[in-house]
């Protein structure tokens, strides 16, 4: 099968794209006029002493979803270029432990893949994470698990009491505990701090925070790693094998969209993410055979769930046509595709006119359902 990202890609040149879960609205008044604030940015990056520079937007960014706790004052705190960066060098350290992963099933597959690589990996469900169940984690005894939170694409998450029981136990089993929040920013019940958490329990973590799902700015993003005490010069080692620096200039424009998404500008992100899920169920709401499996999620994607894998295979061709890429199912359960065979997942950071032309196609498209018998063939 095609990778997520290959689809994505082509995607990229289509009337309308709903495959990423990149941000691909219109920027609000506050976002427009830092941008229109470009070049005075570049010129105070310029100026600035880096360590400063990086240690504010890093401050800025974390505190603007909660993350208070966060250790940047003794360095454990990593700037690199994007989350799947931050992967390729969390998968490096993993290489060097020999390490054994638990990895959440379903998530994005590019986490898989750049994991495979290095070391070994068993599928999770999140269930079992719930419950803190480390008896589940698979036959080959992880050593270390890797979740996301909240989940890519079902919205599922670990809130508060839940990761201090699975921190907790990977603490009393000695595991490696590694979280990718980049979607911490879609739902207030993953904001509470996290590091506190994380630290009282004692756990060897590493977390990975990502600014790129957030903000239209013409993929303008960097990711931030922290990491527990006794990892920082192993995880800084590997990030020195992969870059010298990120850019002052991007680390200077996060700081001030995290500025503005403290002062109101992730409340205007969540009422249109809202808006547009609620869109999507609405249209899809008295089409016979379509499901929503997460109606609770707020992240920015939203999973359809059909009767067969050949009606949401048939949907998401005649959507194509129809000038509207979405994703299949398949590609998220890297472990096991036939289980999201009958799933397709829109992405819905969207300008409500786009949304709303894609999902009167959807309609016109799953209305005009195959003859009896061929969608379960």
């Amino acid at each position: 099968m095609e990778s997520l990202t290959e689809l994505e890609q082509v995607a990229l040149a289509a009337p309308i794209n709903l495959a990423d879960g990149h941000p691909r609205h219109m920027p609000t008044d506050g976002q427009r006029r830092i941008v229109d604030r470009l070049t005075e940015l570049f010129d105070a990056a310029e100026s600035e002493a880096f360590e400063q520079l990086e240690q504010r937007a890093q401050r800025a960014f974390l505190d603007s979803l909660g993350q208070r706790s966060a250790p940047l004052t003794d360095g454990r705190v990593f700037s690199l270029y994007s989350s799947s960066v931050a992967t390729t060098v969390l998968a490096t350290c993993l290489l060097r432990r020999e390490a054994r992963v638990a990895l959440i099933h379903p998530t994005f597959d590019n986490i898989h893949d750049l994991l495979s690589g290095a070391v070994v990996l068993e599928p999770v469900a999140e269930e079992a994470l719930a419950e803190a169940d480390l008896g589940r984690l698979g036959r080959g005894a992880p050593t270390c698990l890797f979740v996301t939170t909240p989940n890519n694409p079902t919205g599922w998450l670990l809130d508060q009491e839940r990761l201090e029981r699975l921190a907790s136990a990977c603490a009393a089993a000695g595991h490696l505990l590694c979280l990718d929040t980049s979607f911490r920013g879609f739902d207030r019940r993953a904001q509470f701090d996290s590091y506190d958490v994380l630290e009282r329990t004692g756990v060897d973590y590493v977390v990975i925070e990502d600014t790129g799902k957030l903000w239209p700015v013409s993929e303008l993003k960097l990711a931030f790693v922290a990491v527990s005490a006794g990892l920082r010069d192993e995880f800084g080692h590997a990030v020195r094998d992969v870059l010298l620096s990120v850019s002052p200039f991007v680390l200077r424009v996060v700081e001030e969209l995290a500025a503005d998404a403290a002062r109101g500008g992730l409340e205007r992100l969540h009422a249109l993410i809202a808006r547009n899920r609620a869109a999507t169920l609405a249209a899809v709401d008295d089409i016979e055979g379509i499901d929503v499996p997460d109606p609770d999620a707020r992240v920015s994607v939203c999973r359809l769930r059909f009767e067969s894998a050949a009606e949401a295979d048939r949907v998401r061709r005649e959507l194509a046509g129809a000038g509207v890429h979405v994703l299949p199912g398949q590609q998220f359960h890297w472990a096991d595709p036939a289980q999201g065979g009958r799933d397709l997942r829109l992405a819905v950071a969207r300008s409500p006119h786009v949304m709303d032309e894609a999902l009167r196609r959807l309609r016109h498209v799953a209305s005009r359902r195959s003859p009896v018998g061929e969608a379960t063939r």
